[in-house]
C-alpha cells in the first residue's frame, strides 16, 4: 500500500501541483495508514459475508497472510511517477490487487468462486468508496489514483463529504 501511495505522491510532485511536503505527509503516511485500516475492513466484510452466504469460516491468520501476499500488485503503483501513464498504471494496480485478493480468498477458504466474488467485491467497493470519501480537496489521503479525487474536487468546487452531510 505504501508503494501505491508513494507512486501517487510522485505523480503529484512531477505534475507540479504544489505543496509536495504536505501531500507526502497526508498521502504516504496518513493515507497508507488509512488504507491499511480500510483493507482490514475489506477483509472483515469478506469474512462476514463468506460466513453468512456460504457458511465458510476461514482461519483469520491464514486469510490475513494470503490477502497480505495479494497486495503485491500495489507495488506497480510506483510507476505512477510517469505522468503520461500514471492514472492507468494506478488503475491496473488496483485491479490486479482485486484479482490477486480473489485468488487468495478462494485458496484460503475453499469457497465457491461466485460467493467469494460477491464477498470480495463488497469489501473492495467499501474500501474504494470510503477512501474516496476520505480524500478531499484539502485532505489528499487517497493512495495512487484515488489521489486524483482531491484534484477533481478542487476543480469542481464540490466536496462529496459536504454533499453527503448536507453542509
Amino acid at each position: 500500500m505504501a508503494m501505491l501511495s508513494v507512486g501517487g505522491w510522485l505523480w503529484w510532485l512531477f505534475s507540479g501541483f504544489g505543496s509536495a511536503e504536505s501531500v507526502f505527509i497526508k498521502t504516504v503516511i496518513f493515507g497508507t495508514l488509512a488504507s491499511f485500516m480500510l483493507w482490514l475492513v475489506w477483509l472483515l466484510i469478506v469474512y462476514g459475508l463468506l460466513q453468512r452466504l456460504a457458511g465458510v469460516t476461514a482461519p483469520v491468520e491464514q486469510l490475513l497472510r494470503a490477502a497480505g501476499f495479494a497486495t503485491f500488485p500495489l507495488s506497480l503503483g510506483i510507476l505512477m511517477a510517469i505522468p503520461a501513464i500514471s492514472f492507468g498504471v494506478g488503475l491496473v494496480a488496483l485491479g490486479a490487487w482485486l484479482l490477486t485478493t480473489q485468488a487468495a480468498i478462494e485458496r484460503t477458504t475453499g469457497a465457491q468462486p461466485g460467493v467469494v466474488l460477491v464477498a470480495n467485491l463488497a469489501g473492495f467497493a467499501t474500501f474504494v468508496v470510503l477512501m474516496s470519501l476520505l480524500t478531499t480537496a484539502s485532505n489528499q489521503l487517497g493512495p495512487g489514483p484515488l489521489l486524483a479525487e482531491s484534484l477533481w474536487e478542487s476543480i469542481s468546487g464540490y466536496e462529496a463529504s459536504r454533499g453527503l452531510i448536507g453542509n
